[in-house]
């Protein structure tokens, strides 16, 4: 219990930290962009390594297909929403153009879409033991980080203010661990194949994830350079996995 605990912690704190950093310092937007590829090479093993294959396990075929494909749809379905109200315009400025101000709640639903499956991912790895919890945290921190990061000079040049900044992140912060938390203590009332469909619905969400947003920002910031920091992400995890 106290493992989940402290594990949800760290995984909503990341965003924090990030908005914190982004704040602090100016990054080089390469640093960021090579962070964030990093992150999504660890993500990919996570989730075929561990998600994927635990699903399977647990499920068998039937769960993983509907699992894998209703949690990419679901991520697909909600990010076009959120793109159209303009909630994923706090990631970059529009120079030399007016645009429409994204709202805070919009901001905060767009990163829920992103970090919620995480979230859930971290708490199963953790229900099922076997060591993925910790490569499941390493993954998350890594992906929520620069995204915290990330986001500061688009909500600063739309006129949010540092504490409306943290206040929103601290909401997303909380929403993140209550979901990790929650999933944990969830699982032990539902059968395996249930299970394997959770589990296949965590890892279909975060692949559209990183195709969707995190793979394609990292390159636009980063250039051919993150191709390497996303197979050095992958293969770290992989160690990490299997030591």
């Amino acid at each position: 219990m106290l493992q989940i605990i402290l594990f949800g912690a760290i995984s909503g704190l990341a965003l924090l930290a990030g908005a914190w950093v982004g704040m602090a310092f100016r990054l080089k937007e390469r640093t960021i962009a090579e962070l964030m590829a990093f992150g999504a090479g660890v993500l990919v093993c996570a989730l075929t390594f561990g998600l994927m294959e635990e699903a399977f396990a647990q499920g068998g075929f039937d769960a993983v297909i509907a699992g894998f494909l209703g949690g990419g749809l679901t991520f697909i379905i909600g990010d076009h929403f959120v793109h159209r109200l303009g909630g994923k315009r706090h990631r970059k400025p529009h120079r030399g153009k007016t645009s429409t101000e994204a709202g805070g709640e919009v901001i905060v639903l767009g990163a829920l879409l992103d970090g919620i499956p995480e979230a859930l991912a971290l708490g199963i790895a953790l229900f099922n033991g076997q060591g993925r919890g910790l490569l499941m945290l390493i993954a998350i921190v890594l992906s929520n980080f620069p995204e915290g990061i990330s986001s500061v000079p688009g909500l600063r040049h739309e006129g949010f203010s540092r504490g409306r900044i943290y206040g929103m992140w601290a909401l997303v912060a909380l929403a993140v661990f209550a979901s990790a938390v929650l999933s944990y203590f969830f699982l032990a009332d539902i059968s395996a194949h249930a299970i394997g469909v959770i589990e296949a619905f965590a890892a279909g969400a975060i692949l559209a994830m990183l195709a969707d947003s995190m793979m394609p920002e990292a390159y636009a910031e980063g250039g051919f350079t993150v191709g390497l920091f996303t197979v050095l992400g992958f293969l770290v995890a992989f160690v990490v996995a299997r030591c």
